[in-house]
């Protein structure tokens, strides 16, 4: 059983069943969105794509090459072009239809889809899980040897476990699109600003998104939701608004996405294990997410397949190993970025990061 069909969880179920397991049961409660706001993704993601049994041709299904990172950042303008690096380039994608791909992937090699449906209840008897389902008013009784969370950054399923869930700020992205956006595309953008930082990329449908990340409690004290705000702050960005000048006549609508880092500190145990942003959620200034949604799910298959199989837990060790190198790669990084910037060090946003890395390097 795995709870939520998102990329990491359609992935986990492609995973498996390639490697032979032929009864699988996703279960999801999506929440509606106006729109999705992509997703950069590394160039490694196609290598992934492949090693799942999927197709790596990203531009036949919608998605556009993503070439360079574009950044103001430390009051110094950074270029970074793909072509650089021996590994080609990213791809900007459409993370509805990505979303849907995978799902519909799954489903045709075999998974069962429960969706809209929620987990209610769970029980461990007679070394299997017993769990109580929730879909159309109906609740199904389900039965099952391993449970997967794919949950997202609530880690629904592992909490109920008892597992533990540290959550590192309370970053959150406003965004909203924009109805030409090309003059970025190909590219993602940063800056930073006093309140947080900016960013901003063309969709592969051609339409801009602009999003401006900041701390919830600065989001509510500044007021930062209001519209006229908003426009005042993308006026007065400096790369921002070479790339996607802001207009009068322009409607803001900013939808909020949750975009804090966090961990559990038990990613795995017997019979159940967390995969993807329900395992670890980092920043998106790192632009890893489903590179390393599916990669957890590559790492996750031998843990999966070994409970299974043997009930041992030793692939599951090497996997919880794993996760503790990326998180603390991941701090090491996220820090050492945040450092850079020394423009706005009187400002609450960029004060409380600076405390984090001085408090973690001292």
């Amino acid at each position: 059983m795995i709870v939520g069909a998102g990329p990491a969880g359609s992935a986990t179920a492609l995973a498996l069943l390639g490697a032979g397991v032929d009864r699988i049961v996703l279960i999801d409660n999506p929440k509606p969105r106006p729109f999705s706001i992509g997703e950069s993704a590394a160039p490694d993601v196609a290598t992934k794509l492949r090693l799942l049994g999927c197709s790596d041709n990203l531009a036949d299904l919608g998605h556009t090459p993503y070439q360079a990172n574009l950044s103001r950042w430390g009051g110094e303008r950074r270029y970074d072009d793909f072509l650089h690096r021996a590994t080609g380039h990213g791809w900007h994608l459409d993370r509805a239809r990505f979303d849907r791909d995978l799902r519909d992937q799954a489903a045709d090699r075999g998974a069962t889809t429960m969706r809209p449906a929620k987990l209610e209840h769970l029980t461990f008897e007679a070394d299997q899980w017993q769990l109580m389902v929730q879909q159309e008013q109906r609740t199904h009784r389900v039965r099952c040897r391993y449970l997967v969370d794919a949950s997202g950054r609530h880690s629904a399923l592992a909490r109920q476990l008892g597992a533990e869930r540290k959550r590192i700020d309370t970053l959150t992205a406003l965004a909203w699109t924009v109805p030409d956006g090309t003059a970025l595309s190909g590219l993602s953008m940063v800056e930073s600003c006093a309140e947080g930082w900016w960013y901003a990329t063309c969709l592969p449908n051609g339409q801009g998104v602009v999003s401006l990340m900041s701390d919830a409690d600065l989001i509510r004290q500044h007021n930062l939701r209001d519209s006229e705000t908003l426009r005042h702050l993308w006026r007065h960005s400096v790369e921002l608004k070479r790339w996607l000048p802001p207009s009068d006549a322009a409607s803001i609508d900013p939808v909020a996405f949750a975009a804090h880092s966090g961990f559990l500190t038990q990613p795995v145990g017997p019979g159940w294990i967390a995969v993807g942003d329900a395992m670890a959620a980092f920043d998106p200034l790192a632009s890893a997410g489903i590179a390393n949604a599916l990669g957890d799910t590559l790492a996750a298959r031998p843990a999966i397949l070994g409970w299974l199989e043997q009930h041992s837990l030793a692939p599951a060790e090497a996997y919880a190993d794993r996760a503790n190198s990326g998180i603390e790669r991941f701090l090491r990084e996220w820090l050492l970025q945040y450092s850079r910037e020394t423009q706005w060090l009187d400002q609450p946003f960029w004060q409380r990061r600076r405390k984090t890395h001085e408090k973690a390097f001292r």
